[in-house]
């Protein structure tokens, strides 16, 4: 009997070649895979793939494209430089609380702005010497210039640079009977006039002194650009008692031509002297010696003015009728072995008498003779005049005249000059020279 056959597909039949998985599990037949490795399916996925690339060079050429990789550069360079910056800055401030810091380098700081302002302000506050707080000063001043600093930031800058200096003595003998000169400069000692920052011309400056006993002195002076600067008198006779006597500077101060515009009242700084009943006025007489007398001699004398042809030519009266052509100048070639408080007198050859002719003041030459082997000597010159009415008869032709000069000491002149430590007790006489006497 043969094998009976239930009608299954051939396929199933032993012997029979299959797949291993069936149609229905791949939704693929062979005949399906063999058309998948046809040349018209390559050519189908070489277009695909040139279709996506040719999408990425579109998407490459866009402008957005562009837009958005020049601002990511910039971003990038620019957040990259302004941490640079940052770096640098915090390392240039840190850098002034460092003893061993430069005025330069304090400057320097200005460069990264209002980031080292307060530390400029400390520094210019409490500085380890007047170099570094000066260049602290200008610093701020060069931000104030950029219109970097508020009104209160300018003002704060003013008030704590103020500075007044006094030139005078704090004692004075009580015997004194002439007027003493008395002087103070002040403002922003610190400012440049050819630097970056604020110049001193662009602050205006009023002032006013009180305790000196007139009454002109108590009225605001007229506003001055640039750095201050005072001279008065006080009458030793207008004070009755010793003292101590308080004079005050009492100063204001307004911006000229800069963007803030305002106007402080600054503090008031005073000074106080006294007069001494013990105090000698001849006590600045120094001693006399033939060497230092020797020297001063050969020192000082009185020397022709040389005019070129083109020069004007100067005069001094010697009365209503007659005057001296380009009048000689004392020359005296420093230092001298002690300081000079001596009234000028002339002495004209044939004419009896000598005439007073002014005042030479020179201080500072007992500090000088330490340093005067190593310092060549400098010539000061020191103009003849006012020359006090000669009579008509000693002088009454023109011509030519020879003249000489004497010195004799004032101490109480030298009083007036808070440099003066130390005059010189006897009489100059100086050698001749040759002179022209014209008619008015």
């Amino acid at each position: 009997m043969s094998p009976s056959h239930s009608g299954a597909p051939d396929n199933m039949q032993p012997g029979g070649k299959t797949s291993g998985i069936g149609n229905g599990e791949t939704g693929r037949s062979e005949s399906d895979s063999d058309s998948g490795l046809s040349p018209g399916s390559g050519k189908g996925r070489s277009r695909s793939r040139r279709n996506a690339l040719a999408e990425s060079r579109n998407w490459l050429g866009e402008p957005r494209t562009t837009v958005l990789v020049v601002l990511g550069g910039v971003v990038l360079l620019g957040g990259g430089r302004k941490l640079l910056l940052a770096w640098k800055a915090r390392k240039a401030v840190a850098r002034l609380s460092e003893q061993d810091i430069t005025p330069r380098q304090v400057e320097s700081v200005t460069q990264f702005g209002r980031s080292g302002l307060p530390e400029l302000f400390r520094t210019f506050g409490e500085p380890p010497s007047s170099s570094l707080r000066d260049a602290a000063g200008r610093a701020i001043s060069v931000l104030w210039a950029h219109d970097q600093l508020i009104a209160e930031e300018e003002q704060a800058l003013v008030r704590r640079g103020y500075t007044v200096e006094w030139i005078a003595r704090r004692r004075y003998p009580r015997a004194l009977r002439g007027e003493i000169l008395i002087r103070a400069t002040y403002g922003l000692l610190f400012l440049l006039a050819d630097g970056p920052g604020i110049k001193p011309a662009d602050l205006e400056w009023s002032h006013r002194i009180t305790g000196a006993r007139r009454a002109a002195l108590e009225e605001y002076s007229a506003w001055t650009p640039g750095a201050g600067h005072v001279d008065f008198t006080i009458v030793p006779s207008d004070f009755d008692t010793s003292g101590p006597h308080r004079l005050a500077l009492q100063t204001r101060v307004r911006t000229r031509g800069l963007t803030d515009t305002w106007q402080i009242d600054l503090p008031h700084l005073p000074f106080s002297f006294e007069f001494d009943s013990r105090l000698e006025i001849r006590s600045l007489l120094a001693l006399p010696d033939e060497h230092r007398a020797e020297m001063i001699a050969r020192s000082i004398r009185p020397e022709s003015q040389q005019l070129s042809s083109d020069d004007l030519s100067s005069f001094l009266a010697l009365n209503q009728e007659m005057m001296i052509r380009n009048p000689a100048q004392v020359v005296i070639a420093t230092p001298l072995p002690c300081d000079l408080a001596h009234q000028i007198f002339l002495e004209f050859d044939q004419v009896p008498g000598r005439f007073r002719a002014g005042l030479i003041l020179l201080s500072g030459q007992v500090d000088s003779r330490s340093e005067a082997s190593e310092t060549p000597a400098a010539s000061r010159r020191f103009p003849i005049g006012p020359v006090e009415p000669i009579p008509r008869e000693a002088i009454d032709q023109p011509g030519s005249r020879r003249l000489r000069v004497w010195l004799e000491p004032d101490p109480d002149r030298g009083w007036t000059d808070p440099d003066v430590r130390s005059i010189w007790p006897g009489t100059i006489e100086t050698g001749w020279v040759n002179l022209e006497i014209v008619r008015r």
